[in-house]
């Protein structure tokens, strides 16, 4: 496909000149990339279903493999029935009714291989994704995740514009050339409730504060822990992550936030889609979680959960047995980054128990998400596990001990 310039597309946001511009940018064999995140496409602005006309034109095309990355809500509208194959990045959150399908499966895969991945084996022919304008130049919006090392790349770009979307990346080189507008929305990203945090993820992140040093670069994940972690935080932060969440407003509403945060996704409510408007945030996978970045420079601190951890430290972030609850994710990128930084720290913080089990087993019931040996600290809400420059039956004395 040729793209077109954005000032020359004439195309009006309808299903009819939707799925023809899907169709003239499919051919049998194809693959297309589905912008992800909180920014993923779900209609145009006069209502007009963004998976039911890629899943449409799919079919007519035949044969048509679909890549989907991280997506906090199922797709509405689509059909994984029309494409030969739907390969996912990220299981859980809004996949899981897609990979009920024949014809979908999920690769496991950290977010940092995720580049190489769609370089090589799963290379897209198209990515459809949404984009705002700002100044005259096309923006994203609320993540940069793989897309723009797509564009970089030179995968021509199926979009649609936004109205009613922040524009909080760090990245302004699109090319308006690589780019063929097909509609327009005004709908905004999707708002993803924070659930509170009850009294045990204060209690975790009490002990987690202790190992925080001011002026390290902290990551922390999304989810109750993290927004109490940042809720107690008492040093002065940088805040270098993968999903930037509403915590990180109060955050720098108390000071205790140093320069702007640096992420590849958001996600949450108005507030922080508000605040990171116009703010240099995001910037693609390749560079938030690269390890040689991750690393170097001021002390990274990585704060992570898991669902189970094995005596020598193995930690598995995916399910129990056959039930997968999420992806791989960032977990291992972060927590090698972190336990390779000089005063860094890979910290893996979780209950003593919840839903009545203790997260610490003797064997992990799926393959190990992150290895042992890049896990520093284990954090419970009594104290904590210092495995730093303990051999594995050390290790396992001091897990024993800290779940006992």
């Amino acid at each position: 496909m040729t793209a077109e310039p954005i000032a020359a597309v004439p195309l009006p946001a309808t299903d009819t000149a939707l799925t023809a511009a899907l169709r003239r940018a499919l051919k049998p064999g194809s693959t297309v990339a589905l912008g992800d995140g909180v920014g993923q496409l779900r209609c145009t602005q006069d209502g007009t279903s963004i998976g039911a006309a890629l899943s449409a034109a799919a079919a007519d095309v035949g044969d048509i493999r679909l890549v989907l990355g991280w997506l906090p809500s199922a797709p509405s509208e689509f059909d994984p029935e029309a494409f030969s194959e739907v390969v996912a990045l990220m299981p859980g959150w809004g996949v899981r009714k897609t990979l009920r399908s024949r014809r979908a499966r999920f690769v496991p895969t950290s977010l940092a291989g995720i580049p190489a991945l769609l370089n090589g084996a799963l290379r897209p022919d198209v990515l459809l994704t949404r984009l705002v304008r700002r100044d005259g130049q096309l923006r994203f919006g609320t993540e940069v995740s793989w897309q723009h090392e797509l564009i970089s790349a030179g995968t021509p770009v199926l979009a649609v514009l936004d109205t009613a979307a922040p524009a909080a990346d760090a990245v302004r080189d699109i090319d308006p050339a690589r780019v063929q507008v097909v509609g327009h929305a005004d709908e905004g990203p999707l708002v993803v409730p924070q659930r509170p945090p009850e009294p045990l993820h204060h209690e975790l992140a009490e002990q987690v504060c202790r190992l925080v040093p001011a002026g390290a670069r902290l990551q922390y994940g999304p989810g109750q822990l993290g927004t109490a972690l940042l809720a107690r935080l008492g040093v002065p932060v940088r805040i270098d992550t993968g999903l930037l969440t509403d915590a990180v407003v109060e955050l720098d509403r108390r000071g205790m936030l140093i320069g702007d945060p640096t992420a590849t996704y958001l996600i949450g409510s108005e507030l922080l889609y508000d605040w990171a408007d116009a703010r240099p945030i995001l910037r693609g996978i390749e560079y938030t979680h690269d390890l040689t970045r991750l690393s170097r420079g001021a002390p990274f601190v990585a704060v992570n959960t898991a669902i189970e951890i094995d005596r020598a430290g193995q930690v598995n972030v995916e399910g129990v047995q056959d039930k997968v609850v999420g992806g791989i994710g960032g977990h291992p990128d972060f927590c090698a980054g972190a336990r390779m930084s000089r005063h860094g720290l890979s910290i893996i913080a979780v209950p003593r128990a919840f839903d009545g089990r203790s997260p610490l087993v003797d064997r992990l019931s799926r393959p190990a998400s992150t290895p042992a040996h890049d896990v520093d600290v284990v954090v419970t809400e009594t104290g904590y596990a210092d495995l730093r420059g303990a051999d594995w039956e050390l290790r396992r004395r001091l897990l024993d001990g800290l779940f006992a």
